[in-house]
């Protein structure tokens, strides 16, 4: 049975968290109205990246959860979304699945991006989160990640390892098209959904996005460069078992030489 995906590719202003929060519940509207399973956002939907981080961030189960869990009230369908997390006195840049019943899992960046300077130190002012997190959507295994945590390929090969049939890309950067998703997908026989912001960031760079849905052979199902809009795909992730058995990439590992 088909399994639909909605990407949402969005503009974040910075800081404008009343603004963007309307902004992403208008959009799950539309990826509602258009029968979605999931809806994807980017990462820091609501805050960005700005310097009164400390101020806007909000605890998991807070006021942007308990509205998307509103929308969604009496369905089963998902959204998964990147939140500017406090938990205490902490703080991390997060990715948050809400389903009908409220918040169902968190996952928290767990490598963030050091080679910068000021609000984009990640290191300056989040903390790491220190574990991978999996969840079910339909009965289908999935995994989550964000940004720089992609650059590693051995994120994603543990969540194939896991037998995650689906991952889900939370990115906030000028772009993060097909051609940084095609490889990944298709060595580990993957589903990834990559959200993308776009718009004009707090550097003032533009940035185009490519938000896109990639099938489990590299295959491009839709893309979304240069404007806010829903990248939309039905996907068969009962398939990926099957073709992670064929899949030379996968099923010629020797997990036993690569451990550190």
């Amino acid at each position: 049975m088909p399994f639909r995906i909605a990407v949402v590719q969005m503009q974040t202003v910075p800081g404008a968290v009343e603004a963007n929060r309307a902004r992403a519940l208008d959009f799950a509207g539309e990826a509602l109205e258009q029968r979605a399973d999931v809806v994807l956002f980017h990462e820091g939907l609501l805050v960005g990246y700005h310097e009164r981080y400390r101020d806007l961030a909000e605890p998991a189960d807070g006021a942007t959860s308990r509205a998307f869990s509103e929308l969604i009230a009496g369905s089963d369908v998902h959204l998964l979304y990147g939140l500017t997390e406090r938990e205490g006195d902490d703080f991390f840049l997060s990715a948050v699945l809400v389903g009908r019943g409220g918040v169902e899992a968190v996952y928290r960046k767990t490598h963030l991006w050091w080679k910068s300077d000021g609000l984009r130190h990640e290191p300056s002012y989040y903390r790491a989160g220190d574990s991978l997190v999996t969840f079910d959507l339909r009965r289908h295994k999935s995994g989550v990640m964000i940004c720089y945590d992609g650059d590693f390929p051995e994120v994603a090969r543990s969540y194939a390892a896991r037998g995650c049939r689906m991952l889900f890309w939370l990115n906030n950067r000028q772009s993060r098209a097909h051609e940084e998703v095609r490889d990944l997908a298709r060595r580990n026989c993957l589903i990834i959904a990559s959200a993308c912001c776009c718009g004009v960031n707090e550097r003032g760079e533009d940035c185009p996005g490519g938000s896109n849905i990639t099938d489990m052979d590299g295959t491009l199902l839709g893309e979304l460069r240069g404007e806010e809009g829903l990248v939309i795909a039905d996907v068969e992730p009962e398939r990926v078992d099957a073709a992670r058995l064929a899949n030379p990439w996968f099923t010629g590992r020797r997990p036993e030489l690569y451990a550190e």
